[in-house]
């Protein structure tokens, strides 16, 4: 550089640092009021072109802000409006200005300590800042975030307030959709809680490492461990047995990798030491991706279902199993039934076709041994039937063990000296014992037992009747060195129809109810029976225990039985029956003892000869046409002749409805068909000595 140009350069900085001291003393003038106008260049500037450029640049920047700018003096008149508040309020300005500010809108505070604030906001501070509610004066409420400032005066006295606003209804709107949504949603979550907490299921939920993030409380009813004790775990890091945690982890890869709704049945043991059988819904859940990223399950305890489906299952293989024993039972019974009438039809035969007095004898034994098992065979259904509706009345005494037992061998000996077999009795033990009990039924209880194990004992077996005290019951025991009993089979032989077969699949005959009708039995006595056997050809043994009687053991008499036939001594007897056959059979026996008969075929008939003969006693067929035996009766009562007489009813009708009908109707007794004479007889013969 030469000393010329550096020359240059020092006089500029000279005369820049002069127009800089002359600019800063005529700043210093301005600011004092002591300069009323400045030249520059060719303008001329004055203090109040300046203030009009000032408040026309101010005008303009209010005019162009969009938030709403209003001034007020002290009074609270608008002495000052910008656009955006004329669009904001829906006023014009020649509506606004020099107007109360409560015209243009009334301010609602949110709380009275908002108004408070703000207040001692302005007067401390000349500003406050908030939010507030403007309703305009059309009604319309605006959510406004407001700056207010007080505006002083040269005194710094306050001469009104500025008070610029922005409507921000919309982000209010918005805030408050979603404060009500987030408060929805702390209700669902609440209420969600409630009942996955209170829900009768399990809910858990697991992360793609199979680990819980949830599990409901509900869970330690059944594993005695907390909820909190599951969580960040797998189910093999917990007390679950190996194989059940296999097949849970197992079920949650395949839904994690599937993405598929599984379920899931287990059992698991319950604190109670319980069987707790279990189902699991494992339910995949996406993330907004798409994208797996845990398993919802929801476990439900199944236990009664599965117990009623169990027992569901039961009763129905019980249902099939009870229907097969019926059609057993039906075509036994008809086998049973078909197996007496043969021999006695050809005992028929033989007296029609023979003469020979032996033939005839043997022929009518034939009819009398086949027809006691017939009556047999139908008392025992009937029995079955009354015990199965407890229509089953027992007339107990005190009766002695011994006589039972000897009753039932006289019952069952023909049909023990049919199979050649030989009977052993051991009673000493139980001489004088008493036992409260039915006659009839202790009587049929044994004999059933004996006829049992004569059935299936091969032909010369030997049978054993043991009698002894024990524990204050009397125990009978028959024992057989028969077939013998399956394993398998010793819980079913006291079951209605149930037959025990051979070796060769053979059924002994019978109806298979006898040792059902024997279990009744000694139950409404108060006893127990009971089976005991090795299995197949090793017999069986047959225990009955009995209370004995409270009352110290003696000789008691046993119960007298039927007398014998009594005659008639000519006394007459109608028989009423539409069954000729049987009526007129009747009619010759009761002749063969002595009565004198009249046979009638239907109730107008018997009305008709009972006028003509007036005999001492009838009896009635019950299911007559036209007219039955109940109506006959009933006209017979109405006769003043046969007020006192004997009147029987004979019927295949034997319910107790039945019975009670036919005392209505004035029947003196109800006899089921066949007729036992040793019973009816007596009360003929009575009513003979009667009429006397």
């Amino acid at each position: 550089m030469t000393a010329h140009t550096e020359q240059h350069w020092r006089d500029e900085l000279a005369a820049m640092r002069a127009r800089l001291d002359e600019a800063e003393q005529t700043l210093q003038a301005i600011r004092a009021g002591e300069v009323d106008a400045l030249i520059v260049g060719d303008a001329l500037y004055t203090l109040d072109s300046a203030n009009a450029s000032s408040n026309r640049l101010r005008s303009d920047v209010l005019a162009q802000m969009k938030d709403a700018v209003i001034a007020v003096d002290n009074d609270l008149r608008v002495v000052y409006i910008n656009p955006a508040a004329v669009r904001q309020y829906g006023l014009s300005a020649s509506q606004s200005l020099g107007h109360p500010l409560r015209q243009i809108y009334t301010a609602r505070w949110y709380t009275d300590d908002d108004r408070r604030s703000a207040d001692a906001a302005i007067h401390a501070d000349g500003a406050w800042r908030g939010e507030l509610l403007h309703i305009r004066a059309d009604g319309q409420p605006l959510h406004m975030e407001c700056t207010v400032t007080a505006l002083r005066d040269a005194g710094a006295q306050i001469g009104g307030r500025l008070i610029v606003s922005r409507d921000v209804s919309e982000r209010y709107r918005a805030a408050e959709a979603l404060r009500e949504a987030t408060e929805q949603l702390q209700r669902r979550q609440t209420e969600f809680s409630t009942l996955v907490e209170n829900a009768p299921f399990i809910f858990g939920r697991y992360d793609l490492e199979l680990r819980h993030t949830y599990v409901s409380p509900l869970v330690e009813k059944y594993t005695g461990h907390p909820a909190a004790a599951f969580i960040g775990r797998r189910h093999s890091d917990l007390d679950i047995p190996g194989t059940l945690s296999e097949k849970w982890e197992g079920a949650l890869r395949s839904v994690l990798l599937g993405g598929q709704v599984k379920t899931l049945r287990y059992t698991f043991p319950s604190l109670s030491g319980e069987l707790c059988h279990f189902e699991s819904r494992l339910i995949p859940e996406r993330s907004s991706d798409g994208n797996i990223e845990s398993v919802l399950s929801i476990t439900i305890d199944i236990t009664e279902r599965e117990l009623a489906d169990i027992a569901r299952r039961a009763a129905a293989d019980a249902l099939v199993e009870q229907d097969r024993r019926k059609d057993i039972f039906l075509a036994t019974l008809a086998h049973e039934l078909r197996n007496p009438l043969a021999p006695i039809g050809n005992a028929l035969q033989i007296m029609n076709l023979s003469s020979d007095m032996a033939q005839q004898q043997h022929a009518r034994g034939v009819i009398e041994r086949q027809l006691r098992q017939l009556v047999h065979l139908v008392d025992d259904l009937l029995d079955v039937s009354r015990i199965s509706h407890g229509k089953v009345a027992l007339r107990k005494e005190r009766i002695l063990l011994a006589t039972v037992i000897r009753n039932a061998v006289e019952t069952s000996r023909p049909v023990i000296a049919a199979g050649d077999h030989a009977l052993v009795l051991d009673l000493a033990a139980t001489a004088g014992t008493l036992v409260e009990g039915d006659m009839t039924r202790l009587t049929q209880v044994v004999a059933n037992l004996l006829n049992n194990a004569a059935k299936y004992t091969p032909a010369g077996g030997r049978i054993v009747v043991a009698t002894k005290c024990e524990d204050d019951q009397a125990v009978i025991r028959v024992t057989d060195n028969g077939l013998g009993i399956p394993a398998h089979r010793l819980g079913e032989v006291f079951e209605m129809f149930t037959q025990i077969e051979d070796s060769a699949g053979r059924a002994q005959g019978g109806l298979g109810i006898g040792l059902a009708l024997v279990k009744h039995l000694v139950e409404m006595h108060g006893g127990r029976v009971a089976v005991a056997s090795e299995g197949v050809g090793c017999g069986s043994c047959f225990e009955i225990r009995l209370p004995t009687s409270l009352l110290a053991s003696q000789e008691v008499e046993a119960p007298d039985r039927p007398g014998a036939m009594l005659p008639g001594n000519g006394s007459r007897v109608l028989v009423v029956d539409d069954n000729r056959d049987s009526a007129d059979c009747m009619a010759e026996v009761l002749s063969l003892l002595g009565f004198e008969t009249a046979v009638a075929y239907d109730g107008d008939e018997a009305l008709a000869v009972a006028e003509a003969l007036r005999p001492r006693a009838a009896i009635l067929d019950l299911g007559m046409p036209k007219l039955g035996g109940e109506e006959v009766a009933r006209r017979l009562r109405a006769e003043a002749w046969a007020s006192d007489m004997l009147l029987i009813a004979l019927s295949g009708w034997g319910r107790d409805d039945d019975r009670r009908r036919t005392a209505k109707a004035g029947l003196d007794h109800h006899f089921v068909k066949p007729v036992d004479f040793d019973s009816i007889v007596p009360l003929l013969a009575k009513a003979v000595e009667k009429a006397r």
